[in-house]
């Protein structure tokens, strides 16, 4: 299985928990299933090499209510013990449509620049250039991030024109 794992979370509120709260993180994102999944501190410390007590204690942090979390459902808890094993991740959804959300976007945007080039091809215009941060890594960067923040359409739509080149003038009709 396979997680999204976002960069802002080394930055945000779990800045400096720890290299045990980090490894087991990175193991219930990769794990995750609908938004549950199963940790035994027995089974991860031989999986991640660390003791019993510093899984127990990672995931005691990860359960822990943060008031200064980027998601306030639950607290900000990471982790809601279902059962014995048993871990629902209030924030599994929300992140999971993030980058989806970012996906189609982009998806949208190059299908929209095929669309007109096809338009222009087919009234002898030039084609206009798309409108996709792609190609441009510190655009692409800059709108990656600013999705994951949970940015508008309106503020990625203006990190997209900000990474774009200038356009050549346009010489004027008489």
């Amino acid at each position: 299985m396979y997680g999204k794992h976002f960069e802002s979370m080394y930055e945000g509120s779990m800045y400096g928990a720890g290299i045990a709260v980090f490894a087991v993180w990175g193991y219930v994102i990769a794990h995750a299933k609908e938004g549950r999944v199963e940790l035994n501190a027995k089974k991860l410390s031989h999986t991640l090499g660390g003791s019993v007590e510093e899984i127990d204690s990672a995931i005691a942090f990860l359960m822990q209510p943060d008031a200064a979390s980027r998601c306030k459902e639950h607290d900000g808890r990471r982790l809601i013990k279902e059962g014995e094993f048993q871990y629902f991740l209030p924030s599994w959804e929300k992140y999971q449509l993030i980058r989806s959300q970012v996906d189609r976007r982009e998806y949208n945007r190059v299908k929209q620049a095929e669309h007109r080039a096809k338009l222009a091809a087919q009234n002898g215009k030039p084609k206009r250039k798309s409108k996709s941060p792609v190609g441009n890594p510190a655009g692409e960067d800059a709108y990656v991030r600013a999705a994951g923040a949970g940015a508008s359409d309106a503020q990625l739509d203006s990190i997209v024109a900000e990474s774009l080149p200038p356009e050549p003038p346009q010489a004027a009709n008489h």
